[in-house]
């Protein structure tokens, strides 16, 4: 019965960490191309908060690339963000000079990595996902 009582509290202990295993800060960095044929350092700081399956935060882009000039260093807030178990989704809309753009990100959430997908919608791009906490 002891063995039993333990082990509920050590399930307990991991279900709890796993649902507020998104908390935090993480960055993401990959490299980007452009019309001039260059490529350039893209990074994406993530600031997020489960509460209660309800995934809050911000997006925090740096890039030289030039497409980026209009966006470089903007808070975005999250939108429609959801957290249940060990996935994970948001959208970033951001308003730009030329429109709104819609990206919808969705994944899991693999201890101290994010792996998932990045789509753009209404240009037809999806691309691999991925961010490691800061420490």
């Amino acid at each position: 019965m002891k063995t039993f009582a333990v082990a509920m509290l050590l399930l307990c202990a991991a279900l709890a960490a796993q649902a507020a295993g998104i908390d935090g800060k993480w960055i993401s960095e990959k490299d980007v191309g452009d019309a001039d044929g260059k490529t350039y350092k893209h990074t994406s700081i993530l600031t997020l908060k489960n509460d209660g399956g309800s995934l809050t935060g911000t997006v925090v882009q740096t890039s030289a690339a030039p497409w980026m000039k209009e966006m470089t260093g903007r808070s975005i807030e999250i939108t429609d963000g959801k957290v249940d178990g060990d996935k994970f989704s948001f959208k970033l809309k951001i308003d730009l000079a030329k429109g709104e753009r819609i990206s919808v990100y969705e994944g899991t959430i693999e201890g101290d990595e994010l792996k998932g997908t990045l789509k753009f919608r209404g240009i037809g791009i999806t691309q691999d996902f991925s961010a490691k906490r800061t420490k």
